[in-house]
């Protein structure tokens, strides 16, 4: 749709235009990411040989560097060119391979990947596109592959406002319990769900952080 290609095309323009503000603010903001990857680490036999995709991967730090350091591969996209300039300069290791571009015009063989993180990036999707994502990531995962995001709490039908010094953002999405019912409903099994908040430009938002497996 014409509609949710505007309002992508409006998140990849803010992006690209408060990049390093978002890096440097980020950076004074103690983020969940790092503990939650070492959530997932414990569930996976040998990281050291598992490919991982990483969707939103930002400026690279923290997700994007502690990932390289732990899995054999690692597939880092972002919509915003800047934020993947900037990744590229934080981090060089010469196990991640960096896309940019929508999320949604991924294509990847089916059961590749032992794991797909996912921090604070599908929220950026309108909701039917949600849907539709996480059906994708269940058939790039193999069997037993996990799934490890975070989403809203509460229903969102989409919208802008204004973000980390003005630039316009977009946002949807569910609420938590729909969230699980949906993800259930695409393949996966829950394995840790709580509720984490994040300053978010001077305000604590919840955010729901989920570890499934794909059954």
């Amino acid at each position: 749709m014409e509609e949710n290609e505007n309002l992508k095309s409006l998140v990849k323009q803010s992006y690209d235009e408060i990049a390093q503000h978002y890096l440097d603010w980020s950076a004074e903001h103690e983020s969940p990411r790092a503990s939650q990857i070492q959530n997932l680490l414990a569930k996976i036999t040998n990281p050291a040989d598992a490919p991982v995709l990483e969707l939103g991967c930002g400026a690279g730090i923290p997700g994007t560097d502690l990932l390289s350091r732990k899995f054999r591969s690692v597939v880092a996209n972002d919509i915003s060119d800047a934020q993947i300039d900037l990744a590229k300069k934080n981090i060089s290791p010469k196990n991640v391979q960096f896309i940019a571009g929508d999320m949604m015009k991924l294509t990847f063989e089916p059961s590749h990947f032992d794991a797909v993180v996912a921090f604070y990036s599908v929220i950026h999707l309108p909701k039917e596109e949600q849907l539709e994502i996480f059906k994708q990531i269940c058939s790039w995962l193999k069997p037993g592959g996990f799934l490890l995001c975070n989403l809203g709490t509460t229903e969102n039908p989409g919208g802008t406002k204004p973000w980390l010094g003005g630039a316009q953002m977009y946002w949807s999405g569910f609420d938590a319990d729909q969230y699980q019912t949906l993800l259930t409903e695409r393949g996966f099994s829950l394995i840790n769900t709580e509720i984490i908040s994040d300053n978010e430009d001077g305000r604590m938002v919840p955010f729901l952080w989920i570890l499934a497996q794909k059954t």
